[in-house]
């Protein structure tokens, strides 16, 4: 059998709706009672501004925000002397196209937003502004309203809130915050608006997906295809959905993977989610109703999403993506010569694994469309696992990119999600890397499915990486760590919000700090691309070298300050291993009798000695001592670690070089790989058939 390692790609996969497929809430069991169901709510379709103190009433149909999250007054002009009391309403439908966005305008200073409106007027006609009297300055809410003909993943306002920050509100989880003071009187309290987004969806049945077809069809023997595979191809299961006749098709969305198996084995997985009709022909009544399909069905369509998928023990995720996007595009024009299939398994069979001798791999699928696959990095710390050190520090800032890590090296219940799937495994196998030189030890599930989300209920400490609209669906256990990378915000249980990076030793924190506010900046000039990119581009413009060579080496700045600061905090660690004065047993081999805990809590700083505790307390600190103990598959990233704690001097100024690259991936040196070859009769001449 063909050596995995020499492989791309191991398995091609079709997944979606089957016969077999069960209801996704049939699937879903969680063994908490704190696990409390949420019910969906209605996408927000108008807002509006009343003046109580004059009078005005909440309109017909409406529901006026009386209070903030911590039950104080929302009123708009809180605490100021005569000003009028102005609140605001918000109605709830499906009979119109939704808000997709709210503002507030300082009329006179900015710019209205393209796209957006201003609430010039109460209900009753009066001037909606809402700064007090005594301000001259005009304030107003706006808003945006999506489309008419959106597409059926249109991300719609579902929440709203005002929050009091001089108060103790923070944005509840998953809201955003509109950056502008409601409230600019002199003598009134700031207040600001926050709102929460949510896909839009009706009219949707949720089912288990299933495996429709795979390639090759049978296993290899030293690698089974896994039976969960089609669950993370589409992680919030397989959808028959109902949409008005006039609705757009979603561009596809790109999600990437990992399977960790029973070894530690990682097995990375790349998938492109889209849609296609379903025949009405299908439906049985019972869907009919729950679809609402019985009522003026000629102007609606059924549609349900399906993924295609590549299965590889190797993250190129990026040249991943460019094979599906060619795929899907090859299957949604046409006719062609050749079949679908064939591409298919010229990719898996006929283009080569990049080695030393040929680094890089051009492979042309078209003549308008190639990939590049390059010489994964040989390096003793983990560069080439699938994370994004960059993701993460541009969607979390530096703050809580270091709150993150506080996280994992304390081992807490870790929940991070976004609605943009292909960022969660980037930001979490970053996560895995940054706690180098230790080894996450506990449940780890970058994309986690739905029919999955039980792992929320466990008793130990976790990683899991999730959908934001499993808040939709459900009330997380209260112990657990919620890391919403579209808003940076993090939401902590009561008893460990105060475990954050304020806790670290101060000068290793600082260096951190400093850094990546550096390269923080650096990242924001390199990165001109929108911050929502959850919907893949389906333009195919050749790779751009320059900028992708310097977002790695900002990657690799990124990692190498975590691991300086890992460094730092264990300088001197080997000084407290004990000698082994016996074979390895269950007493020897107890971290009491492998390392003197005492020694080394005493020689840190006695003002930090409540995060040395907790570190020490973990399993993976435990483990880690266990592997410098005794010969592991570890040793050579741990003699790697114990030169970078011999490098580093916390008290320095300047940067000291830990990561040096292999550079051999740098040679010119590429292979070409044509397209698959158009099939010819006997007599020469190409085969007259075409193939949709």
């Amino acid at each position: 059998m063909e050596d995995r390692g020499s492989r791309v790609a191991d398995y091609f996969v079709v997944a979606g709706l089957t016969d077999i497929s069960k209801p996704l809430e049939e699937e879903i069991h969680f063994n908490d009672a704190c696990h409390k169901l949420a019910k969906p709510k209605e996408p927000i379709t108008d807002v509006a501004v009343i003046i109580k103190s004059l009078g005005e009433e909440v309109p017909p149909g409406y529901k006026c925000i009386d209070v903030t999250p911590s039950g104080l007054s929302a009123d708009l002009n809180n605490g100021s002397l005569m000003g009028p009391q102005i609140y605001m309403c918000y109605r709830r439908g499906r009979d119109k196209p939704p808000l997709t966005d709210l503002g507030v305008l300082y009329d006179g200073k900015e710019r209205l937003k393209q796209g957006c409106e201003i609430i010039q007027t109460t209900p009753s006609g009066r001037p909606a502004n809402i700064s007090s009297g005594a301000s001259s300055q005009k304030v107003y809410i706006t808003y945006r309203r999506a489309l008419e003909n959106m597409t059926q993943n249109t991300l719609a306002v579902t929440d709203i809130c005002i929050i009091i920050p001089s108060k103790g509100e923070t944005p509840p989880h998953t809201f955003c915050k509109v950056d502008k003071n409601l409230n600019n009187s002199m003598w009134g309290l700031s207040a600001y608006l926050c709102y929460k987004k949510s896909v839009a969806k009706t009219n949707t049945i949720s089912y288990k997906a299933g495996l429709i077809c795979r390639y090759p069809e049978k296993d290899y023997d030293s690698f089974p295809l896994p039976e969960s595979v089609p669950l993370f191809c589409l992680p919030m299961g397989a959808t028959i959905e109902c949409w008005p006749s006039n609705s757009k098709y979603p561009l596809p969305v790109f999600s990437t993977f990992v399977l960790t198996g029973a070894s530690a084995e990682k097995v990375y997985g790349a998938a492109i989610q889209f849609y296609e009709t379903y025949s009405e022909e299908n439906l049985t009544e019972k869907q009919k109703a729950q679809l609402g399909f019985m009522a003026l069905p000629s102007s609606k369509t059924v549609q349900t999403n399906k993924c295609i998928c590549l299965l590889s023990h190797w993250p190129f995720f990026d040249a991943f993506k460019k094979f599906l996007t060619f795929l899907y595009r090859y299957s949604i024009s046409g006719p062609h010569v050749l079949p679908i299939e064939k591409h298919i398994s010229h990719f898996m069979h006929k283009v080569p694994f990049p080695s030393p001798q040929r680094p890089r791999i051009l492979v042309q699928l078209s003549p308008h469309d190639n990939l590049i696959l390059s010489q994964p990095i040989s390096s003793p710390v983990p560069l080439s696992s699938g994370g994004k050190f960059s993701a993460l520090l541009q969607n979390l800032g530096p703050e809580n990119a270091v709150n993150l890590l506080v996280f994992a090296v304390t081992e807490h219940k870790i929940l991070i999600h976004s609605l943009r799937p292909s960022v969660l495994t980037s930001v979490t196998e970053a996560l895995v890397s940054m706690i180098f030189p230790f080894h996450w030890p506990c449940p780890y599930i970058p994309l986690c499915p739905l029919a999955l989300a039980d792992v929320l209920s466990a008793p130990c400490p976790f990683i899991v990486g999730i959908d934001s609209r499993y808040f939709d669906l459900y009330d997380p256990p209260p112990d657990v760590s919620c890391v919403d990378l579209d808003t940076n915000t993090i939401s902590q249980p009561g008893d460990k919000r105060t475990i954050a990076w304020k806790i670290l030793p101060k000068k290793p924190c600082k260096k951190l700090m400093s850094t990546l506010n550096h390269l923080y900046h650096q990242l924001a000039a390199l990165q001109q691309r929108p911050r929502d990119d959850a919907l893949m581009e389906l333009a195919m413009n050749d790779y751009d070298f320059q900028s992708g060579s310097k977002l790695h080496l900002l990657d690799v700045e990124i990692q190498e300050a975590f691991l300086t600061f890992m460094a730092s905090i264990l300088k001197g660690y080997r000084s407290y291993l004990r000698p082994i004065t016996q074979a390895p047993s269950e007493t020897a081999t107890d971290a009491s009798s492998l390392f003197e805990l005492q020694g080394f809590l005493k020689s840190r700083d006695r003002s930090h000695q409540k995060f040395y505790t907790m570190m020490t307390k973990t399993q993976m600190f435990i483990r880690f001592i266990e592997e410098c103990s005794f010969v592991s598959d570890k040793d050579a990233s741990l003699a790697f670690f114990d030169d970078c704690v011999n490098k580093v001097d916390i008290d320095k100024t300047g940067d000291t070089r830990l990561i040096e690259l292999d550079e051999s991936h740098k040679s010119e040196h590429t292979v070409f790989v044509t397209p698959p070859e158009i099939p010819h009769l006997p007599n020469g001449e190409e085969l007259p058939y075409q193939y949709r």
